[in-house]
């Protein structure tokens, strides 16, 4: 109907109000102390969890301690990233030099949490998993570069996770949760288990599906577990560790089997990056152990956001 007018009159669509009706800012605000603190369990993983001890590797009961004198750190010298400034990164008690590792891994878990809401519709499954994700490539990639090892204790659970995150969105496929991104409210859906548009990401992701879960999860752990078998084969040695192994299959399990071997591609792509010149340099051997972990970790976040782009690029120049 025009009304006596050549304008049609304009439709307002009434949209329900965001379940989080707070600007994304002042989310990123909210959630850095928790990430900080975050940060500061994940140093404690990070120390304990390589240990041989069971009763050292215990991050429930066992309370914090210094790990050079075992003196009980007390509760105002255990503020994240404060502490570390105000003690001047040493021990209270016995002057042991702390490393900077540990306001570092805060500092990771702070950003993580407050950024996480600018890349992830907060409130929605795949908001969870991606910090879930994030903050274990933390502790993984810390443990890896200290200590060798990626911990079964971590990686399990992980794989189990990655499996259960594909059931919601086949029980509430129309379920869904609006967000605030600047002027404007996005409607998303609560429990897809892939990316989003979020307040300064627009691209869309294809949903991990079951299928596609547990066949990364095979995949992750088995051709890994191949790629060795030839090697040692080879070399009589093993080329790659079993926590890779693990590692991979989780990642697997979470982001599918195609984003896992473009993790492992990333990872090798990388590892080669850095041990080709120290072979060439003679810094390290053939049998020099590098952490591969840690390539896998660096790779993962690119292959997520920016996989489908690298692949489309790389197969416009294959053309």
């Amino acid at each position: 109907m025009l009304n006596g007018s050549s304008k049609p009159k304009q439709v307002r669509y009434a949209f329900p109000m965001p379940t989080f009706d707070f600007p994304t800012w002042l989310l990123s605000v909210f959630l850095a102390p928790f990430g900080l603190i975050l940060g500061s369990f994940g140093n404690v993983l990070i120390h304990r969890l390589p240990l041989e001890d069971a009763a050292d590797r215990d991050v429930v009961s066992k309370p914090s301690h210094c790990p050079d004198c075992n003196a009980r750190i007390r509760p105002w010298h255990n503020i994240p990233l404060l502490s570390w400034v105000w003690l001047r990164g040493r021990c209270a008690q016995c002057g042991w030099r702390i490393p900077v590792r540990y306001p570092l891994v805060e500092l990771l878990g702070g950003l993580l949490l407050a950024g996480s809401v600018w890349i992830f519709p907060f409130g929605t499954l795949i908001w969870a998993k991606g910090v879930i994700c994030g903050y274990a490539l933390i502790v993984l990639f810390f443990t890896d570069l200290t200590a060798f090892i990626l911990p079964d204790a971590v990686q399990f659970p992980l794989m189990v996770l990655g499996l259960l995150c594909t059931v919601p969105q086949l029980i509430w496929p129309l379920h869904a949760t609006s967000v605030w991104a600047g002027d404007t409210i996005l409607r998303v859906d609560t429990f897809t288990n892939g990316l989003q548009p979020a307040p300064i990401w627009r691209l869309m992701g294809q949903p991990v599906s079951w299928s596609s879960s547990i066949l990364g999860l095979g995949v992750g752990y088995g051709v890994p577990a191949l790629l060795n078998q030839v090697y040692r084969w080879i070399r009589k040695t093993d080329g790659i560790g079993m926590g890779d192994f693990k590692m991979l299959a989780w990642l697997g399990a979470f982001w599918g089997w195609a984003p896992m071997l473009g993790i492992l591609f990333g990872g090798a792509l990388l590892g080669s990056a850095v041990g080709l010149p120290l072979l060439i340099t003679r810094k390290a051997g053939a049998q020099t152990m590098l952490p591969f972990g840690c390539a896998l970790a660096l790779s993962t976040p690119v292959v997520v956001f920016y996989g489908p782009a690298l692949w489309y690029a790389y197969m416009g120049l294959m053309r």
